[in-house]
């Protein structure tokens, strides 16, 4: 079988789906910079305060990500029966689930910020900068969950522009008022950390009112409404409980395992904090293509299967996997050419530089195998289906050998950073290879609406 298949069509959908994805993937990353920027101009102690309350924001949007990604398994594929009924009965079930999630996450944040700030860090002006965040972030989770949710399920049937239309509006809102309420400026009081919280909360209410008019005015191929949340079918949440639950089970533990690593990096101290904070900006943005190509492969794969046409898929993962390894080489040459830019962008110490050097330079090599590791299991596999295989190897590689190793080496044996590094990213190594090995098997297409 060929390694890339010869069908221009292909190509193309690829392109039309994954594109507007990279870019809102873009645009969200110019946030997360711009909020880094302009946080972290009030200092370190803020910059870190700030990125490790934002773990609790992570964890949420990770778990929405595999509710949406759960039930993108099933829609991708009746989508490719033009089922709309069913699509809409699990989505009552989606829509539901990520409401409670939303508001258990509130008002735990609510209740609690001090004590979840302690988790992550032991430096008390840090865990007041956090607190700060929290308490003020707490009320975008609900909102936050329905948006995201939203766009995942309209992206399993092509409908991927509108992702682009909010998050660059949000994109403007969100820098706008950081400007505003961080700095104190056309009259509004000086608020610091929390003026960012401020700012992003009013940008999570500007991207939620702009997907429910979508919902309710433009959307036609689905037309939920919200009198649909009030009926639901017992086979289909069924169904989805099948299906999804493993994703989101997957979701939970790659999120908190994160999470979990920062404990870590929190653990060792601001600088490794704030540095840390400065890779990831350039992590996402480098990373941005083939976190839509991923979305588009799940997207195409589960189409492909609901129509019944199982070689076309095997032939198109193979494909996927030479683009994901491709796309992953690109990614870090160009993270070592902006590298240096993206360090000298900062106002930071100069020791959070050389910090930030370190494991930016690891993070070029590590970026080519989360390119394969993204597009194979987040793609390839839950649009075949094969929801089980991506939680097996987060617990395999992930919890039982990133995290220990994390913990040894970071917290107990007080190894250097870039040493640290490379062990709580090996899950990324040696997940990929095992994805190599699971697609050339042929074993995860299965099509779940039989």
């Amino acid at each position: 079988m060929a390694i890339f298949v010869r069908d221009k069509s292909f190509y193309k959908t690829v392109l039309a789906l994954s594109l507007p994805i990279a870019l809102q993937n873009l645009i969200t990353t110019g946030v997360s910079m711009m909020d880094t920027v302009m946080i972290g101009a009030l200092g370190e102690i803020q910059l870190s305060g700030t990125s490790l309350a934002n773990q609790v924001s992570f964890v949420f949007m990770i778990l929405n990500f595999g509710i949406a990604s759960g039930t993108g398994v099933l829609t991708a594929q009746y989508w490719g029966k033009r089922d709309v009924t069913t699509i809409k009965h699990i989505m009552t079930t989606m829509y539901r689930l990520s409401i409670i999630l939303g508001i258990f996450t509130m008002l735990f944040t609510l209740i609690f910020p001090e004590q979840i700030m302690r988790i992550f860090s032991s430096e008390a002006d840090v865990i007041v900068e956090g607190v700060k965040y929290l308490q003020i972030m707490s009320f975008t989770y609900v909102m936050y969950g329905i948006t995201i949710t939203s766009i995942g399920v309209l992206r399993t049937v092509g409908t991927v522009r509108i992702s682009l239309v909010v998050y660059s509006v949000s994109f403007f809102v969100n820098v706008f008022f950081n400007w505003v309420f961080i700095y104190g400026n056309l009259g509004a009081p000086r608020l610091e950390t929390r003026g960012a919280a401020i700012g992003t909360l009013i940008a999570r209410i500007t991207e939620f009112a702009i997907i429910m008019i979508f919902m309710r005015t433009k959307e036609e191929k689905l037309r939920f409404r919200l009198s649909d949340l009030l009926h639901t079918e017992k086979a289909r949440a069924a169904e989805f409980r099948r299906t999804a639950t493993p994703v989101i089970f997957n979701e939970l533990l790659w999120a908190s395992g994160t999470a979990a690593l920062s404990i870590v990096l929190g653990q060792m101290g601001s600088i490794i904090v704030a540095a840390n904070s400065i890779c990831q900006v350039v992590v996402q943005f480098v990373s941005v293509f083939f976190q839509g190509v991923g979305n588009a492969a799940a997207v195409i794969i589960g189409n492909t299967i609901g129509q019944g046409k199982y070689d076309d898929a095997k032939a198109r993962a193979k494909s996927f996997l030479a683009i994901s390894m491709i796309l992953g080489v690109v990614a870090g040459l160009i993270m070592l050419v902006l590298k240096p830019i993206a360090i000298n962008f900062y106002n930071v110490s100069d020791a959070t530089k050389h910090v930030a050097n370190q494991i930016m330079t690891i993070s070029s090599v590590v970026v080519i195998f989360q390119s394969v590791a993204m597009i194979t299991v987040v793609g390839t596999l839950r649009g075949g289906g094969d929801v089980k295989f991506g939680l097996f190897i987060d617990v395999l590689f992930l919890w039982m050998v990133a995290v220990p190793l994390g913990f040894l080496t970071g917290l107990q044996l007080g190894w250097p950073i870039a040493v640290v590094y490379c062990f709580i990213k090996i899950d990324e190594i040696l997940k990929s290879g095992l994805c190599i090995y699971r697609i050339n098997s042929g074993k995860w297409m299965k099509d779940l609406t039989v």
